[in-house]
């Protein structure tokens, strides 16, 4: 609906100028230049009402909304005490949070990665190894998803905290899994 509003808000707004003035029509310019941006606006409208409602609902995102919160996350230079962030420690990744969890594609940490199928084996240094399953998309709470062949992963899944200092996204280790380490 919203696709369908803004394609006919931008074909009366340029199409019905664009008549107007081969034509010599002064209402049809005018309603065109009225009538495009107002369509505009309610697809606009409608894009919000629809994510109110998801928000007020607690409805997981839609691939939409996904997809446009990774493509507008901040990028930061990755550092870590304990990794290696691959392919190097310069590297930008997307600081990207999906409803309270921090997510960054998994290719940061390729030297730690073991992929079978459609799970991930995550063994970092001085861990257990961590295995996750690849859900292919994501709902709320998803360890682990991919999206326009990308892979990503919630830092806190596989036993790492984000912080952002200074520009720079640093990873730590989480306390519960130190915790389980040692006992």
């Amino acid at each position: 609906m919203r696709t369908l509003l803004e394609v006919f808000g931008y074909l009366i707004m340029v199409g019905g100028t664009s008549v107007g003035l081969t034509s010599g029509s002064v209402t049809l310019i005018a309603f065109s230049i009225f009538g495009g941006p107002v369509l505009l606006g309610l697809s606009h409208l409608i894009g919000i009402a629809e994510n109110v409602q998801a928000r007020m609902l607690d409805l997981p995102p839609t691939l939409a909304t996904v997809r446009s919160v990774i493509k507008g996350a901040p990028e930061y230079v990755v550092e870590s005490p304990d990794l290696d962030i691959y392919p190097s420690a310069d590297t930008k990744y997307e600081w990207i949070d999906l409803n309270g969890d921090v997510y960054m594609r998994s290719r940061a940490f390729r030297k730690y990665i073991e992929n079978v199928e459609n799970r991930f084996a995550f063994t970092l240094p001085g861990r257990e190894t961590v295995v996750l399953h690849n859900a292919g998309t994501y709902s709320n709470g998803e360890a682990l998803f991919s999206l326009d062949g990308y892979s990503y992963v919630m830092l806190s899944a596989i036993g790492l905290a984000a912080v952002r200092e200074h520009g720079r996204i640093v990873l730590q280790k989480l306390q519960a899994f130190e915790d389980a380490d040692e006992s």
